[in-house]
């Protein structure tokens, strides 16, 4: 046990250490055929029971030969003995060996920092150094990369291009992961987005390349609509990998800037062709892949400034969900757009500001005349309505007055007269509270523009009284009807235990 290990002496430890591992290596290089599965799994097991201990994460995470050692005999295990089960036990040793070697990596890192080194500790620590050269045999990144690969070709043959290309291959409708599947192709892209920060800048643009083809290719083949409209476990993965690579410190490394504004580029395109709506794809899921996009956008908008072309795209992709008939991707446009309008680089919203804001309000003004009929496209409107009233928000000072003069008629329009109240359905009358609601509070914030924009238009001064009045006089006959109401008795506070009745 750990505690064991801990009382030995540093040399008897690092040997402890070692016998342990070597005998788990040994045992997984050969299993024998006539031994039950039950054997490999409980090996699997002690090896990553061995790896909950920091003595022994030290020093597999310091021997970069035993850790590719480990990756190759899981690897050729694989290759022999591979149902699911054995799948999930190999990814959970090669995450915590590579968490070990992220530690490791760290802590020499800040050892060159309390040195004071001009240089970046990554630019010769990490593997890749100077050159950006990984040699088959001695990386841990290409033994982890191997073994990953083969996990998700398995799962999803589509990622391998050998697959796709043959003149043989028949497109077909993507099959729904088991969730065995799920599971192992969600642990394998999360593995796959640490790998970068095992290497150095310039060899993270070795590796960078192929891991985001299979996130991405995982993304590509998972996202696919549900009925109750959630994130399978693989694009969750593959969305937080794609922000885990694109918010990497790599980014900020002068020695490959070009290479990385042109991978970060290259990668949204994949997606942005991906994600262009076509009658061939009717099951693909707009949200996931308007999520990727606005991860993109946030995260890596440095490099995307100033690109038409990818920005023309990102426009197009949502504008067309903006335009969806299904109210739970419009919902969900309004809340990534929103973001996007928000981002603090005016270079990246503006352009999407000018582009989307008049479909918005398009949008919204469809809304008086087709009312939400159930609680999705009430929820879509109130998104809807979010995105406008930020805009209001952001706008200066000289320009609120136009926003809203577009967001109060907006808003009013919603409002129900007395006589429809009643018998509106109830996302309508929702609708009609929330619109009111806003105007109340819209009218305090922004006082001199909102009189000039109700002076201009007096019907609609007159319907939002009439809908305050109504609200005031719902509110009185509901207290008086409370208080009218017969006091109830109070039950007594001491109860007989037994009825005698």
């Amino acid at each position: 046990t750990d505690s064991n290990l801990f009382l030995e002496t540093e040399p008897k430890r690092k040997d402890l250490a070692l016998v342990f591992t070597g005998i788990s290596i040994e045992f997984l290089c050969s299993p024998r055929p006539e031994n039950p599965l039950d054997h490999v799994t409980s090996c699997l097991k002690a090896l990553h029971t061995l790896l909950d201990s920091p003595c022994v994460r030290t020093y597999i995470g310091g021997d970069q030969l035993l850790a590719v050692e480990l990756f190759n005999v899981l690897h050729r295990l694989l290759l022999t003995c591979g149902p699911p089960s054995v799948q999930r036990q190999v990814t959970m040793v090669v995450q915590q060996t590579i968490r070990a070697a992220q530690v490791h990596l760290q802590g020499l890192a800040k050892n060159c920092d309390d040195k004071q080194s001009e240089e970046d500790p990554l630019t010769t620590l990490g593997e890749g150094g100077k050159t950006g050269g990984l040699i088959p045999g001695k990386s841990v990144i290409f033994a982890a990369l191997e073994l990953l690969m083969f996990i998700l070709v398995r799962h999803l043959p589509q990622l391998n291009p050998k697959v796709t290309d043959s003149p043989s291959h028949i497109l077909s409708k993507t099959q729904p992961l088991s969730e065995e599947s799920a599971q192992l192709v969600a642990v394998s892209v999360s593995i796959l987005a640490d790998l970068p920060s095992l290497c150095s800048p310039t060899g993270s643009m070795t590796v960078l390349p192929t891991i985001l083809y299979l996130i991405i290719g995982v993304l590509r083949e998972t996202a696919v609509s549900l009925a109750d409209n959630h994130l399978s476990l693989p694009v969750s993965a593959a969305l937080q990998g794609i922000k885990t690579i694109i918010t990497s410190p790599l980014a900020k490394s002068h020695q490959i800037q070009k290479q990385w504004k042109d991978l970060v580029c290259s990668s949204l395109a994949s997606i942005l062709e991906y994600s262009k709506p076509d009658d061939s794809k009717p099951s693909m899921d707009e949200v996931s892949m308007l999520t990727a996009i606005t991860l993109f956008l946030l995260s890596g908008s440095n490099e995307i400034v100033g690109i038409s072309s990818l920005q023309n795209c990102c426009i197009e992709r949502f504008g067309s969900a903006l335009n969806s008939t299904d109210p739970w991707v419009q919902a969900k446009c309004y809340q990534l757009l929103l973001s996007v309008f928000q981002q603090s680089n005016r270079a990246l919203s503006y352009p999407y500001i000018h582009a989307l804001a008049p479909l918005v309000v398009a949008k919204l003004k469809e809304v008086e005349n087709q009312k939400p009929a159930n609680n999705a496209e009430l929820q879509a409107v109130q998104e809807g309505v979010k995105v406008l009233e930020t805009l209001v928000n952001l706008a200066e000072e000289q320009n609120r007055t136009q926003l809203l003069a577009l967001l109060v008629p907006t808003l009013i329009s919603y409002l129900l007269d007395e006589k429809t109240f009643s018998s509106a359905p109830t996302a309508s009358k929702a609708l009609h509270e929330l619109a009111l609601q806003d105007l109340m509070r819209i009218g305090p914030l922004y006082p001199g523009a909102f009189k000039v924009v109700m002076g201009a238009a007096p019907e609609l001064k007159s319907k939002l009284e009439a809908a305050i009045r109504a609200s005031q006089a719902s509110s009185r006959a509901k207290a008086a009807t409370q208080q009218a109401k017969p006091a109830v008795q109070a039950a007594p506070t001491i109860k007989l235990k037994t009825s005698f009745f």
